[in-house]
């Protein structure tokens, strides 16, 4: 079994997209900019805050003092909305309970920034993870194997004996760069063809065959 475990957040263990929509669409009404659908900030999330403050904003309005603005906007309004409508995937705290029971190490790793990262970890898993990472200033974002290194480091972990979990073949990346194998969810933010692109280890459809290949047989 996977004596270590490193979780993705949006799209992994937590369904944050309607929250990060509605921050991003709050953002484009203050400036009157075209709003988006949930289906299209799922493909612009996954690169960090900034990354996605970008993304959103039109081509045309793209200038450093405008995204400055947006970026200030959108972290001050999802600063006090991130929890409005996230909630945990079906099965994931129960899947967590039985990891703990079993001895894995866990940890959260997530492009999204610290301070969000470690208050909605700490709000629906209290006390679940040894260690909750997300964009620190200066450190570059997944998939950059430096930050991901650190973190097995930090965990005492090998990375052979660990596993990181994700949607998004920036996970799977990321899990690679670090020197750990990767998992890909399917039940996320981007398709299972991309996660099979990117090159995941193992793929799970459900968290029933996600805890099989933590677990159980697949792993070995």
């Amino acid at each position: 079994m996977a004596r270590t475990v490193i979780f993705d957040l949006d799209g992994t263990i937590l369904d944050t997209i309607e929250d990060l929509a509605a921050a991003g669409n709050w953002v484009c009404r203050q400036h009157g900019w075209p709003e988006h659908t949930a289906e299209r900030f799922m493909a612009m999330v996954g690169h960090g805050i900034p990354n996605l403050v970008s993304q959103f904003t039109p081509e045309t309005c793209r200038s450093p003092l405008l995204i400055a603005s947006a970026l200030s906007q959108f972290t001050n309004y999802y600063g006090a909305h991130n929890m409005d409508k996230t909630a945990p995937y079906a099965g994931i705290p129960e899947l967590l309970e039985r990891l703990s029971a079993a001895g894995v190490r866990m940890a959260v790793y997530s492009n999204k920034a610290d301070e969000f990262s470690r208050e909605i970890v700490e709000h629906f898993f209290p006390g679940v993870f040894h260690l909750v990472r997300g964009k620190l200033p200066d450190v570059p974002v997944k998939p950059d194997s430096a930050a991901a290194k650190a973190l097995l480091e930090e965990l005492a972990a090998s990375p052979s004996e660990s596993l990181f979990v994700g949607d998004s073949s920036v996970d799977i990346q990321t899990g690679h760069n670090a020197g750990a194998r990767a998992c890909g969810v399917t039940w996320g933010f981007r398709s299972r063809a991309s996660l099979e692109a990117a090159g995941a280890d193992f793929l799970a459809d459900t968290v029933e065959e996600l805890e099989q290949v933590l677990l159980h047989s697949a792993w070995s």
